[in-house]
């Protein structure tokens, strides 16, 4: 699966306009992965979008949105259950943050099916999180059909990459 990027989110959510409700966290059961699946998939899904001025994905619950959209459409299940034993195997829950940043950048940089996980889970991290209340409107300012006498374009004092 080739890697999402940001403006590629953006576009899909764009095109859906729609926000996502959040499965109740609390007691949530996963129906797709197994207890320690999920769990490792909260902490990789919050490292790829952590809390900052609003909370990052395992706040919202990227993790529980990926485990019910993967019980109606499994095509990448083999390729994140893969990933995910490939972490277990590295004793990832245990690691301190530096650890685990440097094992996913690790895989990030590699090829083969750790490649493709982290691609994979990264994706889908970031069109579920955009997907949200918090992603799309808190984080992005999305304010629905409303008139804009002028766009205020992008903020950063760094060159723009364009990684189309």
């Amino acid at each position: 699966m080739p890697q999402t990027t940001r403006r590629q989110a953006l576009v899909s959510i764009a095109a859906g306009l729609s926000v996502r409700s959040l499965p109740a966290q609390e007691a949530y059961e996963p129906v797709t992965f197994s207890a320690e699946e999920f769990d490792l998939l909260g902490i990789v899904v919050d490292l790829i979008l952590p809390t900052s001025e609003t909370p990052g994905a395992r706040g919202v619950g990227v993790h529980a949105m990926i485990d019910e959209d993967l019980a109606k459409s499994s095509d990448p299940l083999e390729t994140l259950r893969n990933g995910l034993a490939a972490l277990r195997a590295e004793g990832f829950a245990d690691m301190e943050m530096p650890q685990r940043v440097a094992v996913l950048t690790r895989f990030e940089g590699g090829s083969g099916a750790n490649k493709d996980f982290f691609e994979t889970v990264k994706g889908l991290t970031i069109d579920a999180y955009y997907s949200t209340e918090v992603g799309l409107v808190q984080e992005l300012g999305y304010q629905g059909n409303t008139y804009l006498d002028k766009f205020p374009g992008c903020t950063h004092d760094h060159e723009l990459e364009d990684a189309d």
